[in-house]
């Protein structure tokens, strides 16, 4: 057996391999626990990035048809409209679901609808006096225009719902 000289020695000895192998055990549990919250926090940064960014674009898409009826009660040109929607509409078209995308056509057909009726119902202007020229051929397309209008206005709502709903989910799902 053991001495009492080799016992008193050995105890310390064992104490301080305890002690070490304890402290090892506990940095590289401390290094895994580290590694793995880091790359948890990533991933939320992430999916909290990804939700801003439908976010972002849902915001932008109805301020899009929004700016269209502005341009179209304002008389604008429509071109800049045109180059400030394609790639806005091509976002659209690579991040939103298709439900969302079906109620923007929706919206959108009903935007051109209106915004058709509505400049072909507006008085002529007589060249840059700033005159206009009231016309009975006017009516039909003003009157057609008054009826198209809550009709836009229900489609822009139903794709407000559809966003909002998109986003609760999306909501739903990021980590708290």
């Amino acid at each position: 057996m053991w001495s009492q000289e080799e016992f008193k020695t050995a105890v310390p000895l064992v104490v301080a391999v305890i002690t070490g192998l304890f402290g090892a055990g506990v940095a590289v549990l401390t290094w895994k626990l580290t590694g793995r919250r880091e790359r948890l926090k990533l991933r939320q940064e992430q999916q909290m990035q990804h939700y801003k960014s439908i976010e972002d674009l849902y915001t932008s898409l109805l301020e899009m048809v929004h700016e269209g009826i502005r341009y179209t009660e304002a008389r604008l040109n429509y071109d800049e409209y045109y180059q400030s929607m394609s790639p806005l509409l091509s976002r659209a078209m690579l991040k939103a679901p298709e439900e969302v995308l079906e109620q923007l056509q929706l919206a959108c057909d009903a935007l051109s609808a209106w915004s058709s009726e509505y400049r072909q119902g507006l008085p002529r202007l007589v060249g840059n006096t700033g005159l206009a020229m009231v016309s009975t051929q006017d009516f039909p397309h003003q009157e057609r225009a008054r009826e198209l209008r809550p009709l836009l206005n229900d489609e822009l709502h139903k794709l407000n719902a559809k966003m909002k709903k998109d986003l609760d989910g999306r909501r739903k799902q990021l980590p708290t």
